[in-house]
Parts: structure tokens; C-alpha cells; sequence
């Protein structure tokens, strides 16, 4: 049986023997600690080695390096910011909607009721409802400070631009592109490139949002949020109202 300090054979560096799930999770977990306690310069291996209880030699057969893992930190916190907006769904989609999203986010983005079934809601209770979603998901404590992170270490360490280079999750974007589509071809709006719009939406919330909680240093008052998000979907409807 092959042991982490074990010699491996020539060409296997950076992977492991099989997959290892839940090494691999407890390893991207320790890492986050780690990277957002230490910053990137001073985290080590051997140190979110500790924290995963697994080997240096573990981390280094699942992730190659400390920039690979860094990487891989910033894409699973992406992941994880993705589960939460997308969280509690269920197969049961109307088959023109991604399947990723729940029966209440469906609904919402054909416009055929809110979540607590009080009637259909319009293309802005739509947009302002999908808002605050967003920036729940988005400005929770974790995701901020790995953003602040990212970019505070991006300079000094150019490589580590792709952890910048996707954005925000694409389910974001995905779940405002059905509504945009939908609510257009219901006649309520006219939006002739919903994936344009869609970003463009998502960015002015997310820049705001940070704007206004300095980066998620500050908790974002309920009434400061209820504000970005009729301010963008009021600058949007009036955009692109039919």
C-alpha cells in the first residue's frame, strides 16, 4: 500500500493515487483558514497541512504547489457562494429554465408568482428580489474577505490573476438571463442580449454592495440594500422597458 511519504512513480507529481474527496475538501477548507489568517505570502504548506490533518505530501499530490491551491481555494469559495444562491433545488423545472434553479427562482424568472404565492410579480419585484439574493450571497463574511485577499495579493503576485479572471458565479448570471429572456418574451421587457445584461446588472449591484460595506468590512444595513437593489432595477426597467 502506497503512503503519502511513499516514492511515487515518474510523471505522477501533482495528482493523487485516487480520488480523495474528502481530503480534498478538508484540504481546501484548511487552506481558506490559512491563506485568509496568514495572506498568500506568508501561508504555508506545511502549515494548512496541519490544519487538514493530512500530509505536506497529501496537498502537494492533490494541488501541485501553493499557487494551484490558492487558485483552487478562490474557485471552490466560488462554488460554494453558487450552492448558496442556487440552494434547495429540486428536478421538477420548467424545461426551458436551467435546471439549476429551485421552483421559487423559476418561478420568479417566468413571472408566474413570488415565493410566498401572492400573485405575479412584476419585471422590477423580480429584479429587486434577485438583488438581495445576490448580495447575500456575495458580501457574507468569508466570500469578502477572500475577495479583499485577491486582490490586495494580485500585484504583488501576478500569477495569481486567473483567481480574478471569472468574475462572479456564473449561476448568478444563468438564473438573470432566463428572466431577462422570459420577462421579454412575456412583452414586459426588451432585451435584445440578455447575457450583456445580465452582467451588467449583476457587476453594478456587486460594485455598489462593496462600495457601501467598504469591501465587507461593514455589515450592509437591510435598508441600504433595499436601496441598491430598486436603484438598479428602476435604472434597468426604465432601460429596457417594452
Amino acid at each position: 500500500m502506497r503512503t503519502d511519504s511513499a516514492p511515487r512513480p515518474r510523471g505522477a507529481v501533482g495528482r493523487p493515487a485516487g480520488p480523495q474527496p474528502a481530503k480534498r475538501q478538508a484540504i481546501l477548507e484548511a487552506a481558506v483558514a490559512v491563506f485568509l489568517r496568514e495572506g498568500y505570502t506568508r501561508a504555508s504548506v506545511d502549515v494548512i497541512a496541519d490544519e487538514a490533518r493530512v500530509s505536506k505530501q497529501t496537498v502537494y499530490n492533490h494541488f501541485g504547489d501553493k499557487q494551484r491551491l490558492f487558485l483552487a481555494a478562490v474557485e471552490g469559495e466560488r462554488e460554494r457562494v453558487a450552492a448558496r444562491f442556487t440552494s434547495g433545488l429540486t428536478p421538477e423545472l420548467a424545461p426551458e429554465l436551467t435546471p439549476e434553479l429551485t421552483p421559487e427562482l423559476a418561478d420568479e424568472a417566468r413571472g408566474e408568482g413570488e415565493p410566498g404565492g401572492e400573485g405575479p410579480a412584476d419585471a422590477r419585484t423580480a429584479l429587486v428580489s434577485f438583488g438581495h439574493r445576490v448580495l447575500q450571497v456575495l458580501l457574507d463574511e468569508r466570500a469578502s474577505a477572500l475577495r479583499r485577499l485577491v486582490i490586495s495579493e494580485v500585484a504583488r503576485h501576478p500569477s495569481l490573476r486567473p483567481a480574478c479572471a471569472d468574475g462572479e458565479p456564473q449561476q448568478l448570471v444563468t438564473y438573470l438571463v432566463d428572466l431577462l429572456t422570459h420577462r421579454t418574451a412575456r412583452g414586459e421587457l426588451s432585451v435584445d442580449d440578455p447575457a450583456t445584461v445580465a452582467r451588467q446588472f449583476v457587476a453594478l449591484l456587486v460594485q455598489q454592495g462593496l462600495h457601501q460595506s467598504m469591501y465587507g468590512t461593514r455589515p450592509l444595513p437591510g435598508h441600504e440594500a433595499a436601496a441598491i437593489c430598486e436603484r438598479a432595477a428602476d435604472l434597468f426597467v426604465r432601460a429596457y422597458r417594452r
